[in-house]
């Protein structure tokens, strides 16, 4: 694994910054390297869907270029967009398009021919890492030993650190869309706690959008930014009774 100064703050960011989860950004540093090394599959724990934190984990650790490969049979074969990773309905094909990347794999949604990837991410020249998101924490299973799962706790019990959480997902997308330091205000902070803030991967898209909003004209001129259609974010924005356009 390529080292990453910025991959334990953001570790501590999804797991948390008290003292007393020092232990878990510990473990979960360890097993990303354990992951990124091929010596084990990472293994996802937590509420909701947690294939976005492991593509963010992914981007962190291979880089945004590697390939990122989600296998859900419930969805078919679809190319990565803006809104969603690429995806594989078996594993072969998975395995096949994360070469050099990564696959990722819903524990409750196992492709057909789950017993094809195990013998494919075993074999030593595959050259693809795993990631599985398990879903609620199970201490109790033995599987779950070594390495240690990321256990990812639900937002609501973090709800003094949401603030935070919200400015370090805008700094991201400041530095993403190369907009002004000033693209994102304590209203916008404000606005993305009152409506947007349910997980890590609606904070990280809403940041993202208001800051395009600031650095832009208009709404259409914001969707261009991140490639995405202007009604698309007209409609987002509809949703959540915010103005196209917020005053600075």
């Amino acid at each position: 694994m390529t080292a990453d100064l910025a991959l334990r703050p953001f570790l501590a960011r999804i797991l948390g910054w008290s003292d007393d989860r020092a232990i878990a950004v510990d473990r979960a540093e360890r097993s990303l390297q354990l992951a990124a090394s091929g010596h084990a599959a990472l293994v996802l724990c937590g509420e909701g869907d947690l294939v976005p934190i492991a593509a963010a984990l992914h981007r962190r650790t291979l880089g945004p270029n590697a390939p990122f490969i989600v296998c859900d049979p419930r969805r078919g074969n679809m190319a990565a967009t803006v809104r969603s990773p690429a995806n594989r309905a078996t594993g072969t094909e998975a395995i096949d398009a994360a070469a050099g990347g990564t696959i990722c794999l819903r524990a409750r949604r196992l492709p057909r021919d789950f017993a094809s990837v195990i013998a494919r991410v075993r074999d030593p020249a595959a050259h693809v890492h795993t990631v599985v998101c398990w879903g609620e924490r199970n201490d109790s299973n033995p599987l779950l030993i070594v390495p240690a799962p990321i256990v990812v706790p639900a937002l609501r019990a973090r709800a003094n650190e949401l603030p935070k959480i919200v400015d370090e997902y805008a700094l991201d997308a400041v530095a993403e869309l190369l907009a002004p330091t000033d693209c994102f205000t304590a209203a916008d902070r404000a606005w993305v706690l009152a409506h947007a803030s349910g997980s890590v991967d609606q904070i990280e898209k809403a940041t993202l959008r208001r800051v395009a909003l600031r650095a832009s004209r208009n709404v259409s001129t914001a969707a261009a930014r991140l490639d995405i259609a202007p009604v698309s974010l007209a409609r987002w924005l509809a949703r959540r009774a915010a103005p196209r356009r917020a005053a600075r």
